[in-house]
């Protein structure tokens, strides 16, 4: 069986723990020696596979290696229920799936509801992304950067301008300019810094003639409700009824 990772972590996003895994899915009674003699290639392996018992990930008894996790799979969820109003749902640790299931095809259908928000001021920035994240906004960017996942390029783009910035600096410039939209709807800048420029290339302003730009974004005094999950499997059983795509916001 092959497994697949959400929520990657430094330690399961590399590539010998994925190829681990699926092994041991797949062989019973695995010694370090089988693993030495499946793997030849990767260097530091014993060092590796401690890394991974120490986390949790891989269990070790009797000298025998096994997976220590539970892989969800299409018996674990009711694909029945109705859908659920927006929500951002927060469960941050990796869980796993196998790969092949039709729960894999319908988690990666579902939609996730971002929010981001600063000390700065009271402004939150909400989006709504595929469960891939593959998606072009800027709390997906903000998560690719950190988790060194291949950037798209209008990605790119806006990391030759802002590059791996800490979010909180970037969000107190990028506010700071919001803000002014609640009282005109043209905002004037002349010179827009490197922060609202990235505004600009995500399509939450516009240039509408000289130095005038407008808000691309709806205001609204809505926040999404929030629910925190500390279990994997009630994790997905909400995620699978998370649906509906919203427009991009900004609220107070």
């Amino acid at each position: 069986m092959l497994i697949k990772i959400f929520n990657h972590t430094k330690l399961t996003a590399t590539p010998f723990f994925q190829t681990l895994i699926d092994f041991l899915a797949s062989h019973d009674d695995v010694t370090l020696r089988k693993i030495k003699a499946a793997f030849t290639d990767v260097t530091n392996i014993e060092r590796q596979i401690e890394n991974f018992v120490q986390a949790g990930f891989i269990a070790r008894e009797d000298k025998r290696y096994t997976n220590n996790f539970k892989v969800y799979t299409d018996s674990d969820v009711d694909y029945a229920l109705p859908a659920r109003q927006p929500e951002t749902l927060v469960f941050e640790q990796p869980f796993f799936v196998a790969a092949k299931s039709e729960l894999a095809t319908k988690l990666a259908e579902t939609r996730v509801q971002q929010t981001l928000a600063n000390q700065t001021n009271s402004i939150t920035l909400h989006f709504s992304s595929d469960f891939l994240r593959q998606e072009d906004n800027l709390a997906n960017y903000f998560y690719h950067v950190a988790q060194r996942v291949a950037l798209s390029p209008l990605e790119q783009q806006v990391f030759q301008l802002i590059g791996d910035v800490d979010p909180e600096y970037a969000l107190k410039y990028m506010t700071t300019f919001l803000l002014k939209f609640l009282k005109k709807d043209i905002v004037k800048n002349k010179k827009p810094d490197i922060f609202v420029q990235a505004l600009i290339l995500f399509d939450y302003i516009k240039l509408v003639d000289e130095d005038n730009y407008q808000i691309m974004l709806a205001i609204s005094e809505e926040q999404l409700p929030q629910v925190t999950f500390d279990n994997a499997g009630e994790f997905i059983a909400a995620q699978l009824r998370q649906t509906q795509k919203i427009d991009n916001f900004m609220s107070l």
